[in-house]
């Protein structure tokens, strides 16, 4: 008896027993009933999952503007200290700032870690004069802010005067010292309705803030509803305004499960009729081959209808294979994302689709997944399409072989996130422009305040005198004087002026600009003196040297370059300035060397473009030339390095882009 006979009469013989063969229908269908269940759990999972990721980036987006809006009114109050330190105008301007500012119940002063000004003041009154910096229980995220020398929050905790609120404190430095804190009291309650929580989770999810306490370690949580939430099966994000989390999750997480479970049962409700059909078809010959014929149809239709689901789904879904990794196969939405006919990918594996820099942290998750360290995992990435262009994903991996099993297949859920990620890289840049912005307007503000104070000071002393001066000789003289200083404070007037010009100029044109064309020029302006100091200038630029420019910038700093040669020449010998351009990489390098009287490094190199910062000491320097410069090279994306050593030289060097 030959083999196929072998198994012929072992196949008539299996039939023979209608219960062992009743009982494999059953869990044939059981099993594949199962499998359709749990395909439809997942998705429904996945869309919780998405839900409650968009519920989380929507909060986290309003109460991280609440609190950066916020940081605008503490930098408010800051600037009403003076150098002196002392606080002008508090309850002239607090009232203004809370009222227009609705996610803010209130404003502190607490100069020296101490409360000393509040608004509104009759709400919080009793907190006058009680020193945050000596509460052992809350001083410690005080001395964070002071730490990190930025704004930090603190709370949420229940004020001296009642109720809970987020205390975000700025601490504000006065020549490099600390003075102590313009705070903002944001009311809990208040934080959480500008965040559009309440309406967003509804009856369905419950939603916990929580926060690592500094010293202790311990996490305090906060849940106005006092719900007890399962955070298993949850969606965190880190708000790092204050070092908080927030959570959401179901109110009920097996909402899902009961859903199913009506098909559940009818899964094994119709496998076990299948199971007893076939017990009945197996005891009735006759009928055998017709059931068969129509069951046979039935596969063929699920096949059918379950390929469809696959290929319309609304995300991308592969199949993989776990041990090589490659792609058996894909469903449209994937293929559409990826770029490749549905020939191509099965070619491919994800090693050849993935970013390089992103590959590595992929491959480490595989290995944990076919180890058995987890059943799944997701994970944010780089892809590279056919068309050789970068797209960013978001990849949940789930294995298809059960514990203890070797690894054969997983599933690849893709879902095409480039967007998100670019609003997300928008916004960064957005806010570190509007942080940039405020910090110039800030040391715009001690500049303006210095200077104009000075000129201030000197015009009432000299009219002082001259109220009690009886001598008209002395009269006249006090008159030159306030004509000396009325000639000051114009020239301070035109400096500031020129500073303000380069940062609020947000339409500059830029060209392409000949390097070597504005040096003549440059040199032709300057002739007279050069001759007249018998000054030499070497120039190795080529003429080819063409770089994006604003024109008038690009004149504006090798006039200032070229007549500083001239200044601080050394008299001891003759003047010799050589201007070099030459490429670097993709950009060029102008470099200008003389053999002046050169710049203390050592000594002056943290101010050398500073306002008003001279190093020569000779009464023709001003100190605004290189400051305007850089201003005006920054405003280009150009940078700047300087050689010098007193007494030999100095060589500046500009790197254009």
């Amino acid at each position: 008896m030959n083999s196929t006979s072998r198994l012929l009469k072992i196949f008539t013989n299996f039939f023979k027993r209608p219960l062992v063969v009743a009982i494999c229908t059953t869990i044939f269908f059981l099993s594949i009933g199962l499998f359709g269940l749990w395909q439809r759990y997942q998705i429904l999972k996945e869309s919780d999952t998405r839900e409650m990721t968009n519920i989380v980036n929507l909060v986290e987006q309003n109460i991280n503007h609440s609190l950066k809006n916020s940081y605008s009114v503490a930098l408010s109050l800051a600037l009403l200290i003076d150098d002196s330190g002392s606080v002008n105008n508090f309850y002239e301007v607090a009232p203004s700032l809370v009222d227009d500012n609705p996610f803010i119940d209130g404003v502190q002063m607490v100069p020296g870690g101490v409360i000393q000004q509040v608004y509104p003041f009759e709400e919080n009154r009793s907190v006058i004069g009680y020193d945050i910096l000596k509460d052992s229980k809350i001083n410690a995220e005080a001395y964070k802010a002071i730490q990190l020398r930025k704004m930090y929050f603190a709370g949420p905790f229940e004020l001296r005067q009642g109720g809970y609120a987020i205390l975000g404190r700025l601490p504000v430095f006065i020549k490099n010292k600390f003075w102590g804190f313009s705070a903002i009291i944001i009311k809990f309650d208040n934080l959480l309705d500008k965040s559009g929580i309440f309406p967003l989770v509804g009856d369905k999810y419950n939603f916990q803030f929580s926060k690592i306490q500094k010293g202790t370690g311990e996490e305090i949580v906060y849940s106005p509803n006092k719900a007890e939430l399962d955070r298993s099966y949850s969606q965190t994000v880190l708000l790092p305004d204050g070092d908080w989390k927030f959570y959401i999750s179901p109110v009920n997480r097996n909402a899902n499960f009961y859903m199913l479970l009506p098909f559940l049962i009818l899964v094994i409700l119709s496998s076990l009729f299948l199971g007893w059909a076939m017990f009945q078809l197996l005891k009735q010959p006759a009928r055998l081959q017709a059931l068969v014929n129509s069951q046979a149809g039935e596969l063929i239709k699920s096949e059918l209808k379950f390929r469809s689901i696959f290929n319309q789904a609304a995300i991308g879904v592969a199949l993989l294979d776990s041990s090589t990794g490659k792609i058996l196969d894909a469903n449209k939405k994937c293929r559409e994302l990826i770029g490749y006919s549905k020939e191509e990918i099965l070619t491919l594996d994800y090693m050849q689709l993935s970013y390089p820099e992103d590959l590595q942290e992929d491959m480490q998750n595989m290995e944990r997944l076919r180890a058995g360290v987890f059943k799944e995992y997701t994970m944010k990435k780089r892809i590279i399409r056919k068309d050789k262009e970068v797209v960013w994903i978001k990849l949940t991996v789930s294995a298809m072989w059960h514990e203890g099993e070797s690894p054969t297949t997983h599933v690849a859920i893709v879902e095409d996130i480039t967007e998100k990620k670019q609003a997300e890289t928008d916004l960064k840049r957005s806010y570190q422009t509007v942080m940039d912005q405020n910090r110039r307007l800030l040391n715009f503000s001690y500049i303006v305040s210095h200077n104009l104070r000075s000129h201030s000071s000197n015009f009432q002393s000299i009219l002082n005198l001259y109220e009690y001066s009886e001598s008209e000789e002395e009269k006249i003289k006090y008159i030159e004087m306030l004509s000396n200083v009325a000639d000051s404070l114009n020239q301070t007037l035109v400096d500031l002026n020129d500073v303000t010009s380069i940062h609020s100029n947000i339409d500059l044109v830029i060209e392409p600009v000949s390097v070597l064309k504005y040096i003549n020029r440059t040199l032709d302006l300057l002739k007279f003196e050069i001759e007249k100091k018998n000054a030499v200038y070497n120039v190795k630029v080529p003429e080819e040297m063409v770089v994006d420019f604003n024109a008038a910038y690009m004149e504006s700093v090798l006039l200032n370059f070229l007549s500083n040669t001239l200044r601080y020449r050394n008299k001891a010998v003759p003047l010799e300035v050589t201007i070099t351009g030459r490429k670097e990489g993709a950009g060029w390098v102008l470099e200008i060397a003389d053999n002046g009287i050169g710049i203390d490094l050592e000594k002056h190199r943290d101010k050398l473009f500073g306002l008003y910062k001279t190093f020569t000491g000779r009464s023709n320097s001003r100190g605004v030339g290189l400051f305007i410069t850089k201003n005006q090279l920054d405003a280009m994306d150009a940078k700047i390095n300087v050689e010098s050593t007193v007494g030999k030289g100095s060589n500046f060097k500009v790197h254009f882009k």
